[in-house]
């Protein structure tokens, strides 16, 4: 079947809009229109893409499936236009970013101010991933420069590690904890313990190292899904925690205080750079900055607090 565009632009309206009046409005196109490229896309895939139930539309399950999958499509048609629109007889260039969750809290916006404090006309975009996204993005190659939690199934000739970190230990300030240098896995059996969502790469290793020392968290009541929102929680008097250190390091002026954690969770992250494409003077000025911020981003007294 051939793809058609303005079919799949009327198909996203909707599953954005909910309806195909919203959809007609977005799109700037009469609302039989919408109507007819649905039902065209429709017969194109010999499947129905919406349950048609007392004048509305409800996304059948391969609908959902599909508008996953155009996601990445758009966003490259955004990218595009996007460099289009910024590109300059100047060559100042564009940067296109990937990176895991916590690199985004304040390292990568920190390593951006230094960046552009010399280089005031590059402009960069930045995708934030989570780990089971990450290899769609890297086979998809939609990135000058990838920041992400080694180890990883890439080439190693286009990976540079960037930091080792241990994980932090986060308890409301005026905790009795607060006052230890170092908290151990013991100090929080009895501890409201606030968790990341099962299945992510900081709750197993949380988990293993507790299962190693042999200690059981007798309140393990509150899961999120961020180490952001661990750190509101923590700060609102809410619980204690373990996470990463650039999360820990994002939120450090919220009502938290950051101590080491035994035993030590170690997180490996480095930098990751497109296989068929030559590094670019632009890309390698940014390495460079991002390898200088990471060697002076923790800078920690003995109770592992954060000093700038």
């Amino acid at each position: 079947m051939k793809l058609n565009l303005k079919q799949l632009d009327a198909f996203r309206a909707v599953m954005v809009a909910g309806s195909t009046s919203e959809a007609a409005l977005r799109l700037n196109i009469s609302q039989p229109a919408v109507s007819r490229s649905l039902q065209n896309l429709e017969e194109s895939v010999n499947y129905n893409l919406f349950i048609r139930k007392n004048g509305r539309l409800f996304p059948t399950a391969e609908a959902e499936f599909l508008f996953s999958e155009l996601d990445q499509l758009y966003d490259s048609f955004d990218h595009i236009s996007h460099v289009m629109k910024n590109i300059r007889p100047t060559g100042d260039g564009h940067l296109q970013i990937l990176a895991s969750t916590p690199m985004a809290q304040q390292f990568l916006p920190e390593a951006f101010a230094t960046f552009q404090s010399t280089r005031p006309n590059v402009s960069i975009s930045l995708r934030i991933v989570v780990k089971r996204e990450t290899k769609k993005w890297l086979e998809s190659q939609q990135f000058d420069i990838a920041l992400l939690s080694f180890p990883i199934d890439y080439p190693s000739t286009q990976t540079q590690d960037l930091v080792s970190v241990d994980a932090r230990c986060v308890v409301p300030t005026g905790h009795p904890l607060a006052e230890k240098d170092v908290i151990d896995a013991e100090d929080l059996e009895q501890e409201n313990f606030i968790s990341i969502v099962p299945d992510t790469t900081l709750r197993i290793r949380v988990d293993n190292a507790f299962q190693s020392m042999g200690v059981y968290r007798q309140k393990m009541l509150l899961e999120t899904q961020s180490g952001a929102s661990i750190c509101q929680m923590v700060g609102a008097g809410m619980g204690v925690s373990v996470i990463d250190p650039f999360n820990a390091a994002a939120f450090n002026k919220l009502n938290i205080a950051i101590r080491p954690f035994r035993p030590r969770i170690r997180f490996d992250y480095g930098l990751v750079f497109p296989l068929q494409r030559q590094k670019s003077k632009l890309v390698g000025d940014f390495a460079n900055v991002l390898k200088n911020r990471a060697s002076n981003f923790f800078l920690t007294d003995i109770r592992g607090e954060n000093r700038r």
